[in-house]
């Protein structure tokens, strides 16, 4: 039971962490459709041309919400890789963002945190 109470707790704070940031990070992952698919595709150009970026905005916006989750500049790194991975379409030279982006990002900013 009080496991339980911890688990709804942490996950509340999570959701609003998540809240105060994600439409930063919305903003940064929308403009991976200009970059190119060469870039998106290497993870270390994707990392110094989309996550860095990213996660400093993400920090400086905040307003401190980061600091409740653990580790939050790793576990960032690996979320913007699962972002991409799932929200992210590459075909040939082309990027584009899934159709329900909008829809999906915040369960997907989410989860990925939670792993």
């Amino acid at each position: 039971m009080l496991g339980k109470l911890k688990e709804m707790a942490s996950t509340a704070a999570l959701e609003k962490a998540v809240a105060s940031f994600e439409p930063v990070v919305r903003e940064h992952l929308s403009k991976v459709q200009v970059l190119g698919a060469a870039i998106v595709r290497d993870d270390a150009s994707y990392a110094a041309n989309v996550v860095r970026p990213a996660y400093l905005a993400v920090v400086a916006a905040s307003s401190g919400a980061t600091k409740v989750i653990p580790q939050f500049e790793d576990r960032f790194g690996r979320v913007m890789l699962a972002l991409r991975d799932e929200l992210v379409l590459v075909e040939d030279n082309t990027v584009r963002l899934v159709e329900d982006f909008h829809v999906r990002l915040p369960s997907v900013l989410v989860n990925s945190l939670k792993a």
